[in-house]
């Protein structure tokens, strides 16, 4: 989940964190449903996203309002990292409603690959394979 942790400047001064602060802890999200599945909030905010599929499937995001109303402290810019793991097959991520998917969105059977998520307005985001 996307929380603005609090950070120490320079000064010893407490500030919210921001992009290059350097701070993750990702969590694992197994799911074994062998059918097309919506990656839904918990899935996204754990960070690492284990499919173990029998056959090719294809799982579409949560909707970018469930997902900027999970994590009310991004700002228009902000983004975060999901690891996406394809166990048995291939698994295909396609956005949600007003979530905007590009780049290589197909994660291999047996690999991972990182998802970018970025806030890119009040009410939308993207999602670029990469």
């Amino acid at each position: 989940m996307f929380v603005r942790p609090l950070v120490y400047g320079a000064g010893g001064m407490p500030q919210p964190a921001r992009p290059g602060d350097g701070l993750s802890n990702p969590q694992l999200f197994a799911l074994t449903a062998d059918s097309n599945q919506v990656m839904g909030v918990p899935a996204i905010s754990a960070g690492i996203y284990k499919r173990t599929i029998t056959s090719a499937r294809t799982d579409t995001t949560a909707t970018a309002a469930a997902i900027l109303a999970a994590m009310p402290n991004m700002d228009v810019g902000d983004s975060f990292l999901v690891l996406v793991n394809a166990i048995g097959n291939t698994l295909t991520l396609a956005g949600g409603t007003d979530v905007t998917a590009s780049g290589t969105l197909t994660v291999a059977t047996a690999t991972s690959r990182w998802f970018l998520f970025t806030k890119t307005s009040a009410t939308t985001m993207t999602l670029i394979g990469l």
